[in-house]
């Protein structure tokens, strides 16, 4: 299969995974015991594959370049397993880290200013929308605040989300060949397999106009852009755990904007 094909072929199947995947848990929470130890694992086990095993699979068949997914300066690691018969293993480790870094400083500075540029967008926007929404709703009892967006800021979904949105992302630059292009129909996946998922589940309208898919979705075009300046997913995941955190504490600071899970 050539690469182009075969590129889609994983973005399709990546899609059409997870809304199978939608169905498959609607039918395991009507039908298996809640706290079930298998199921448990069963769906950590899903999601690491779902989520980590796509891009790995992609990347290690040759489907996506690494510099694509943004793994900036792993293309590096070959030249220093060459060294390993002459220098051992400890040098050869140390050449990779430093030429690792070396690729990674000219881009630190941006990224820093990019970072706390997109937090600034991002309080800003959140407050405007607690000010629109209490004015629209000022007669309104306060929402349920039973739930929160502490899962949102915990490694692993961090981790998991910059990695499948990346895969979608470096999926179009790849067929591309622009990063542009590749930023933007990253972001349009993204969206529409949350707009399938929603309606495969019922009550779409509710799902996507959730405080909680607000904060995905901004998360999902503030790290894009971060990407798009500075294509590095290494440094995207501390800036996407940070504007999470941001996110959490804005919505935790008003009860206007604790979303109802739905």
């Amino acid at each position: 299969m050539d690469a182009p094909w075969q590129t889609v072929a994983y973005l399709v199947a990546s899609m059409l995974l997870r809304l199978a995947a939608e169905r498959v848990a609607l039918f395991i929470q009507a039908n298996v015991p809640q706290h079930h130890v298998w199921t448990h694992f069963g769906f950590l086990l899903l999601r690491f594959s779902y989520y980590i095993g796509f891009p790995y699979i992609a990347l290690l068949l040759g489907a996506l370049p690494a510099r694509y997914l943004g793994l900036v300066g792993l293309e590096q690691l070959p030249h220093a397993t060459e060294l390993s018969t002459a220098s051992g293993l400890a040098e050869p480790l140390r050449i990779a880290i430093a030429w690792v870094l070396h690729s990674w400083l000219p881009h630190l500075g941006q990224w820093a200013g990019l970072t706390i540029v997109m937090a600034g967008l991002l309080a800003a926007v959140w407050r405007l929308y607690r000010y629109a929404r209490h004015a629209t709703q000022s007669n309104l009892p306060p929402p349920d605040m039973s739930s929160s967006l502490g899962d949102l800021t915990a490694l692993v979904t961090v981790v998991y989300a910059a990695v499948h949105w990346g895969f979608y992302r470096a999926g179009i630059w790849w067929l591309s060949d622009d990063l542009y292009l590749g930023v933007v129909g990253g972001v349009a996946l993204v969206l529409t397999e949350w707009g399938l998922c929603a309606w495969l589940a019922g009550q779409p309208w509710r799902r996507l106009s959730s405080e909680r898919s607000l904060v995905e979705a901004s998360l999902l075009v503030t790290t894009a852009t971060v990407f798009y300046y500075v294509p590095n997913l290494w440094l995207l995941i501390p800036t996407h755990w940070l504007l999470a955190r941001l996110c959490q504490r804005l919505v935790a600071a008003s009860p206007n904007l604790a979303y109802r899970d739905y």
